[in-house]
């Protein structure tokens, strides 16, 4: 199950994923929920002033390629602040934007690996999404603001798995 919370306080969005295993989910599921998170720490790790979006993307498919897995091209992380859904679209795929990060910048990264093909639909709920094929999907999402020499993980939780040192 993937839980993706957003919050809105003191005039500032936040938001952020994580994919959990409930029940008796086999090896390949829990395979493909860590590779998930295994894409997400590399792209956090490329973050840096000067770095481009397109290292995001090349962080995050290079995670995805080796266990053979595919990377959803139709959902992008976002810049984010004051409005949520802002630029700049940071895709997970490879891409060729060359945007530059500098200090100051806060936007997410959130990739999104498919035990199969990578396409997905939405259901007729209007929010539901589900792969094309039917197959296991993951995601996993962190804010990350870009400091003077590296980044600051905004969305981590303290003792927790995913807790990262600001660089």
């Amino acid at each position: 199950v993937s839980f993706d919370v957003s919050v809105f306080v003191d005039g500032v969005f936040g938001d952020n994923c994580g994919t959990v295993c409930v029940g008796d989910v086999d090896a390949a599921g829990r395979r493909l929920v860590d590779a998930t998170r295994g894409a997400l720490d590399a792209a956090i790790a490329v973050v840096r002033p000067g770095a481009c979006l397109t290292e995001i993307g090349d962080a995050c498919s290079d995670a995805a390629d080796v266990r053979g897995y595919g990377v959803v091209r139709q959902y992008c992380g976002h810049g984010i602040g004051t409005t949520f859904h802002a630029p700049p679209l940071v895709s997970h795929c490879r891409n060729q934007n060359k945007f530059r990060l500098q200090k100051g910048h806060v936007f997410t990264i959130e990739p999104m690996l498919n035990a199969g093909q990578r396409e997905t639909k939405e259901l007729a709920d209007g929010w539901t999404v589900v792969t094309k094929d039917r197959s296991l999907s993951a995601q996993w999402e962190h804010m990350v603001a870009v400091t003077g020499s590296g980044y600051e993980v905004l969305t981590a939780w303290p003792g927790g798995t995913g807790a990262y040192a600001a660089v």
